[in-house]
């Protein structure tokens, strides 16, 4: 029965393939057209616009939910107009951006339940 229940709940971190691939392939169209004039064509950030990959970026979120992230993203993104993004595009985005960070998707797609989503950690390695 506990296994049954475990198996039930939403996965516990972003190494457990919380996106699906189609719904990251659905990002990057958007992301160009949305994101990449602040933050780079290859997510690399500009200026003030900080990365959306790499090292920087996962240890900036490592610890924090998944749920904080796209909070962030729902409230104040894009910078010109935020709230601007519907919640189903900031989770296609947000897809794209774990899988430009290299973390396995899955069979489902990302939530856009903000209650849901911040019971996913953020965690910048995988544990063992």
């Amino acid at each position: 029965m506990a296994l049954s229940l475990l198996c039930a709940q939403a996965p516990a971190s972003v190494w457990d393939g919380i996106f699906s691939m189609e719904q990251a392939r659905r990002g990057e169209p958007l992301y160009r057209q949305e994101c990449a004039s602040c933050h780079g064509e290859k997510l690399e950030g500009r200026g003030q616009a900080p990365p959306l990959v790499g090292a920087d970026f996962t240890m900036d979120w490592n610890g924090m939910t998944v749920g904080d992230l796209f909070e962030k993203m729902q409230t104040s993104m894009p910078a010109d107009q935020p709230g601007h993004l519907s919640r189903e595009q900031n989770a296609t985005l947000l897809a794209f951006i774990l899988n430009a960070n290299q973390f396995p998707a899955g069979t489902a797609e990302l939530s856009t339940d903000g209650e849901r989503l911040r019971q996913i950690r953020f965690e910048a390695a995988k544990q063992k």
